[in-house]
C-alpha cells in the first residue's frame, strides 16, 4: 500500500480501537454488576495490572513499585477491582504524555490492604479533585468522564474505599482500600 492510504488505514484502526473502549466504559457503566468475591492474591493481581504496560512505558515513564512480600490475599471480586486499577493506571498514563514516574505500592494498615497508584503527571485543581468521582467529567478531551466512577463503584462493590489528592503540576495519587481475606 501507498504511505499515504497506510496512514488512513492506522488512523482508521486507531479510531475504531477508541470507539471500542469508549463503547466498553459506557457499557460496564451502565450495567449493575454484582460482586462474586472471593480469595485473591494481592501481589499477583497488582503485577497482573501493571506489568502489561511495562515494555511501552520503558525510556518514557518509570516505574516504582513497592510491594512487600508478606501482603495478605484481598476478598473481593478480582474482575472488578482489575478494572478499576487498570483505569486508574491508564488515566495515570494519560496525565503523563511526555515523561514521568508511575508509582505502585501497597501496604497493610489497621485490617487492609492500601494500594496507591500515584504519577507525576498534570495533576489536578481542587475543583477536578471534587468532581473526579462524577459521572462523566473529565479533563482529558478525548476522556469520557468514566474511568474513575468505574473504579468506584467497583471498589465500593468489593468492600473497599477509594480517594484522589492531587495538586496541579505536581501529579496525582488514587488510594485504595480492600479488605484482607478472612477479616469479613
Amino acid at each position: 500500500l501507498s504511505p499515504v492510504l497506510q496512514d488512513c488505514v492506522s488512523t482508521i484502526l486507531a479510531q475504531v480501537k477508541l470507539l471500542r473502549r469508549i463503547a466498553s466504559e459506557f457499557s460496564s457503566f451502565a450495567s449493575s454488576p454484582s460482586a462474586k468475591p472471593a480469595e485473591v492474591d494481592t501481589a499477583a493481581l497488582l503485577h497482573e495490572v501493571i506489568d502489561p504496560y511495562r515494555a511501552g512505558l520503558d525510556g518514557r515513564v518509570g516505574l516504582e513499585i513497592s510491594l512487600p512480600p508478606s501482603l495478605p490475599p484481598i476478598f473481593v471480586d478480582r474482575s472488578l477491582i482489575s478494572r478499576s486499577l487498570t483505569n486508574i493506571v491508564e488515566n495515570a498514563l494519560h496525565a503523563m504524555p511526555g515523561a514521568g514516574t508511575l508509582g505502585l505500592s501497597a501496604q497493610v494498615v489497621d485490617g487492609v490492604v492500601r494500594i496507591r497508584i500515584s504519577d507525576t503527571g498534570a495533576g489536578m485543581d481542587d475543583e477536578a479533585i471534587a468532581r473526579a468521582f462524577e459521572p462523566y467529567f473529565s479533563t482529558k478531551a478525548s476522556g469520557t468522564g468514566l474511568g474513575l466512577p468505574i473504579a468506584k463503584r467497583n471498589v465500593e462493590l468489593s468492600g473497599g474505599t477509594i480517594a484522589v489528592q492531587s495538586a496541579r503540576d505536581q501529579g496525582t495519587t488514587v488510594e485504595i482500600t480492600l479488605p484482607v481475606a478472612g477479616s469479613r
